[in-house]
C-alpha cells in the first residue's frame, strides 16, 4: 500500500471545496474511496477517466471524481502525492 503526502495546494483545495457548499458529504466520502482505491493501486473504474497528463504536467495523473471535480496526484517510489482538486480551470490555472 502506498503511503500518502498531501501537498499544501491540496489541502487548500479540500477547505475552498468543503466551504463552498458545492459538495455534498457523499461527494467527499467518494473522493476518499478514490484516494484509498489508488493507495491500494486497484484498476479504477472507467467512469473516473484516470489519465496521465501532458506537456508539463506529464509526470502527473487526473481523476474524474465527478464530471467537473478532478483529483491531481503523482505517484513517486512508494507515495502516492495528493497534489490539486478542483474544477478544471481550477486546476489548469495553477499550472
Amino acid at each position: 500500500m502506498l503511503e500518502i503526502k498531501i501537498e499544501k495546494t491540496f489541502k487548500k483545495d479540500i477547505k475552498r471545496d468543503k466551504k463552498s457548499g458545492n459538495y455534498s458529504e457523499k461527494d467527499f466520502e467518494l473522493l476518499k474511496s478514490i484516494i484509498t482505491s489508488l493507495q491500494k493501486q486497484e484498476v479504477m473504474k472507467p467512469q473516473f477517466k484516470r489519465h496521465p497528463l501532458k506537456g508539463n504536467l506529464k509526470s502527473y495523473e487526473s481523476i474524474h471524481v465527478k464530471n467537473d471535480w478532478l483529483l491531481i496526484f503523482k505517484l513517486e517510489g512508494k507515495y502516492l502525492n495528493l497534489v490539486m482538486l478542483g474544477k478544471h480551470n481550477q486546476v489548469y490555472k495553477k499550472f
